[in-house]
């Protein structure tokens, strides 16, 4: 017997042993309670998992950190230039994915395993074309995010690691377009990279080992496509992502600066900030004051010299009077002493006979 019939009959009043008839679910109900608990337990489980990951790597405090951190008074389109910079930079790693798949780093396949890219690979004309556009986009993005970074004085303290990075991921982004430039291995490519490669090797000191690093050799040849596809593919983008990183997290750690024509709001209970001379302590225990609250201290403490010399003569002439008063009121008392006695004296003998 089940619980519910067992609890139906002990509630009976005739307590005849005789349980009451239950109702059954229908069958669309009990369909539809399985489907419930099959969602509750499936997002129980979904809530488990992604629990047991946060629990192991903090995804929801980086999340938190990147989404919910404070932005200043005044931002605007401007700073936009660096998550765009970002977004061009993950479209170039997609598309290039897509390209390398059908390219052939090869000096006598290469040209032609790009035109049967652009011609007969479905969207390859389109995937292509938004990987050479992105290539140029992206530099005249990454010059632009360092223009507003320069002129909003956002390279300053604490933030002169976060520009050095910035410098090199630009210098890095320009490696990119030099490598990726001479894959498609025709006329106007060679050349061109040929002649970048000339004005490395004029460089002082390192220029002619660079240049022989990038040509794989003395001479261009088969090695330098590969070498130029290497360094394209796997070392560049590689480093670009790593530094790419290191980016945002100083930029989620120190924050971003306002506009230069935004002033910052003076803290709460902060006194006007005032510009005053420099003084010198005239005792070992004085402060000096160096700043408007030092002043405004100082102020407070030693009232103006007129201001003391006038307190100072007051006090002086209220200490003479009542030192008057004190004096004159002890003389007035021994004088009335004297002339009393003086009336009460008897008279003497020359007196009485005169």
């Amino acid at each position: 017997m089940s619980l519910l019939k067992r609890k139906k009959k002990d509630e009976s009043p005739e307590g005849s042993g005789e349980a009451e008839a239950v109702a059954k679910p229908t069958k669309g109900e009990r369909m539809g309670q399985a489907k419930d608990l099959s969602v509750h337990h499936g997002t129980q489980g979904a809530i488990d998992v992604a629990g047991w990951v946060d629990s192991r790597v903090n995804a929801t405090g980086i999340f938190t950190a990147m989404m919910s951190r404070h932005v200043p008074k005044g931002t605007n389109w401007f700073y936009t230039l660096g998550s765009a910079t970002m977004f061009i930079f993950a479209m170039q790693a997609i598309t290039g994915v897509f390209l390398s798949m059908y390219y052939t780093p090869s000096a006598t396949q290469a040209y032609a395993s790009i035109t049967h890219l652009t011609n007969d690979v479905f969207m390859g004309e389109f995937v292509r074309g938004m990987h050479k556009w992105g290539a140029s986009l992206m530099i005249i993005l990454i010059f632009l995010h360092m223009a507003r970074t320069f002129f909003f004085g956002a390279y300053k303290y604490p933030r002169e690691l976060n520009w050095v990075i910035g410098v090199v991921l630009l210098i890095l982004t320009t490696v990119m377009g030099l490598t990726g430039y001479l894959l498609p291995f025709d006329q106007r490519s060679f050349w061109a990279t040929i002649v970048a490669n000339n004005i490395t090797a004029s460089g002082p000191v390192v220029g002619p080992y660079l240049a022989d690093f990038l040509r794989a050799g003395p001479d261009f040849s088969a090695t330098t496509l590969s070498r130029f596809y290497a360094l394209h593919m796997m070392v560049v983008p590689g480093l670009m992502a790593a530094l790419i990183g290191a980016h945002l997290f100083f930029v989620v750690k120190l924050g971003t600066t306002a506009p230069p024509w935004v002033r910052a709001p003076r803290p709460k209970g902060a006194r006007p900030s005032e510009s005053v001379t420099a003084g010198v302590a005239s005792e070992d225990l004085e402060e000096v004051p160096v700043n408007g609250a030092a002043a405004a201290a100082v102020t407070e403490a030693d009232p103006p010299v007129d201001e003391a010399n006038a307190a100072e003569a007051e006090a002086v002439e209220a200490t003479e009077a009542e030192e008057t008063e004190s004096a004159t009121a002890t003389e007035e008392p021994a004088a009335e002493a004297a002339t009393e006695e003086a009336e009460e004296e008897p008279p003497t003998d020359g007196e009485v006979s005169s």
